[in-house]
Order: structure tokens, then sequence, then C-alpha cells
């Protein structure tokens, strides 16, 4: 009554949706789903193990610059070593490394990731860099009484290929 008019009634009367019309809304509806299904199966797999490399180094003197060096040069063979029994399905090499200090409580005193980074970083001097980083980072922890230094490296590949054992992999239907 009050305010604008009111359109005719012809102007009022929704189209009628096609199937074309939904088109962009029902895919848009399926990636949403698919990508929420396989990041639930990403996660699921890593919880389970897969691809996933856990070890632990007893903490040298850090202020022994010459024990500290060891120590990463030991932390890098083994990530070499871990690397070196990945898969690489679909050319996907790429790997997470993530380490941490911890007391003789098992708390946690110092933690860093990497991130994701290619395989070659560890034959550069990004990986071994990076684990000196860590060392300079716990450094300057005030008295940290770190017990161990846990690592754990994480494979993509060996993700992305059991993902494509379930069926799920790269765009195919499970």
């Amino acid at each position: 009554m009050y305010g604008l008019p009111r359109p005719p009634a012809s102007d009022r009367t929704k189209p009628s949706l096609t199937p074309q019309a939904n088109l962009p809304i029902v895919l848009g509806t399926m990636l949403f789903f698919r990508k929420r299904t396989t990041q639930t199966r990403v996660e699921r797999l890593i919880r389970e193990g897969v691809g996933v490399r856990e070890s632990a180094w007893a903490l040298p003197n850090l202020q022994d610059r010459q024990a500290a060096d060891g120590l990463a040069t030991e932390i890098v063979s083994w990530v070499r070593d871990g690397m070196g029994q990945m898969r690489r399905p679909y050319g996907i090499d790429h790997v997470a490394l993530a380490l941490a200090c911890r007391d003789r409580a098992g708390d946690v005193l110092c933690s860093n990731s990497l991130g994701v980074v290619r395989p070659g970083a560890f034959y550069r001097e990004e990986g071994p860099a990076a684990i000196a980083a860590f060392f300079d980072d716990l450094r300057a922890i005030p008295a940290p009484g770190g017990s161990e230094v846990v690592g754990a490296l994480l494979s993509l590949g060996d993700i992305a290929y059991r993902l494509g054992q379930d069926g799920d992999a790269l765009g195919r239907a499970a």
C-alpha cells in the first residue's frame, strides 16, 4: 500500500529453473562436498600413519656447535633415507618436515615446520639451513632443559598413491 508501486503479476512470477540454469549451483555443491570428502580421507590416512615417518634423537649440548652440526647432519640423512623410500605417483615428490624439542616430561619446548618442500631442498643448503635455524631457536630458549628432538616427515606422494588406490586421487570418482 505504501512505498513503491507493486510490479504487474507477470513480472512477479519466477522463471522456471531449468537443469542448465542449475548446473553451476549443482557443480559448485558437488565440488564443495568432493573437496571435503578428499580432505577427510587425507586426514584419516595421516592419522593411520600413511606416508608418516617419525624418529627421535638425543639432544646434544647446543652450545657445542660441532655436536649440533652432527645432529643436523644425522637428521638430514634420516630425511634423505625417508625420501628414498617414498612413492612418487603423478610426479608428486613433496614432503613436509616438522621438528620439535621435548623435555624429560614429554612437554614440547619448541617446534618448527619446514612446510612443504621438494626433496632437492635436502640436497642443497636449504634443508640443512632450516634445521640449523631450528637449533638456533632452541638456543634462544632460556634454560631449555630439552632431552630429545623428534621429527616427523610426511610424504605427500605416499598420500596421493594411497588415494589413487582408494579410487579418489586427482579427480577420479570413488
